[in-house]
Order: C-alpha cells, then sequence, then structure tokens
C-alpha cells in the first residue's frame, strides 16, 4: 500500500490532486475538500504530504488523496458498504465534512443524509447501520485531550481496538476510557505504556 506521497503540488481542481515526487507526477482522486485543502501549495515549490489509498481492479487503478487522516478513515470505512465503491465514497466527502458526516451517523439524522447527491433514505439508513459505531469522532478529539499523566485516549488505541475486537462499542470504549484516565491521572503518572496499558484494561473491562 503506498500510505502518502511527499512532493510539490501541480494541479488542485475538479476532484483532482497532482503531485510531482521526484520528477515524477501522481494523479490522484479527491475529494473537493483535499482540493481546499492542498490548492494553496499549488505552483508554490512546498513539499506537502498528502495520505493516500491505492486500489486496484480489473478494470482501474486509481490512488485516491485525502488532506488528513480522519478523511482517509472515513473513506475506508465508507467504501466497506455494499454498494459504494471509491467513486461514491469521494462524492460524500465531497458533500459533507467528516464532522458533519459523523455527527448525523450519531444522530441517526436520515434526512441530513439523504440530502447527500446520489444517498437516498435507503442507503442513508444502510450508512447509519453500518457506520454508527464505526466512525467515532467527539467535538474535542481524544488524542487532544490529555490528562494530568501525561497519557490521552489516543495513547491506548491498542486496548480501545481490542475492545471492539471483542464486539464493545467503540463510543463506549472512548467514553469509558476517558473517565477512568480522569480518574487514574496520578496513579499511570510515570509509568511506561505497558505497565500503564495493565492498569488500565482491567478497570476499562469492569466498567464497560
Amino acid at each position: 500500500m503506498i500510505n502518502a506521497l511527499n512532493g510539490t503540488i501541480v494541479e488542485a481542481s475538479d476532484g483532482r490532486l497532482v503531485i510531482c515526487v521526484s520528477g515524477i507526477e501522481f494523479n490522484l482522486d479527491v475529494s473537493s475538500e483535499c482540493v481546499r485543502a492542498f490548492a494553496p501549495k499549488k505552483g508554490t515549490g512546498d513539499v506537502v504530504r498528502v495520505l493516500t489509498v491505492y486500489t486496484s481492479s480489473e478494470h482501474a487503478q486509481n490512488i485516491y488523496g485525502f488532506k488528513d487522516e480522519r478523511e482517509r478513515e472515513c473513506f475506508i470505512e465508507l467504501t466497506k458498504v455494499p454498494g459504494l465503491a471509491g467513486k461514491g465514497a469521494l462524492k460524500i466527502l465531497s458533500s459533507i465534512s467528516v464532522d458533519d458526516f459523523v455527527q448525523a451517523l450519531d444522530r441517526r439524522d436520515v434526512s441530513r443524509l439523504s440530502k447527500i447527491p446520489g444517498v437516498g433514505s435507503k442507503t442513508a439508513q444502510k450508512l447509519i447501520l453500518q457506520l454508527r459505531n464505526t466512525l467515532v469522532y467527539t467535538d474535542d478529539e481524544p488524542g487532544d485531550r490529555a490528562s494530568a499523566s501525561g497519557y490521552n485516549a489516543s495513547s491506548f488505541d491498542d486496548v480501545v481496538e481490542s475492545f471492539v475486537g471483542m464486539g464493545y462499542d467503540k463510543k463506549a470504549v472512548l467514553k469509558a476510557l476517558e473517565r477512568i484516565l480522569a480518574k487514574e491521572a496520578k496513579v499511570i503518572e510515570g509509568l511506561d505504556q505497558e505497565a500503564a496499558e495493565n492498569h488500565i484494561f482491567p478497570l476499562l473491562l469492569r466498567s464497560l
């Protein structure tokens, strides 16, 4: 997988981003949000990093570009929805911000999702059913809120994913983890990552 491309922006318009890497120009399919993010860098010579997803099928090869990890994660999950391929996922991401999309999922807002071009009420319900507990963001990302211990929720991504793998709701896991981090801040302060995870895991298990 091509994780990212580092180079200069040659073109940024109409769902298309062209990035020059060591003299080779790559044509990326992107959302309008991604175009807006990188368009100011066009022709400046500034080196930028564009996150990517590469796909290959019998009929085509595509490289999709993203402005940040949240947009890429949303794209990947959208393409897992039956009937939605890369182009369809980009169309959604061009019509609504990731934050607004996830909030609509969280509220089960079929009306809002149905207003996205190409998404009717049946597809909106399908998106809610499949993605509501997968795409989880809050007003403040867990990774941005450090506790007094210096640890935050993003420090325990592996722990969170292990609980999700066991069938727990990701949103519930994150909320419980944040409560535990606030309460156990003094206890885990100074512990290394492994020791902190060993302390947090049973507490989180009991709280769910």
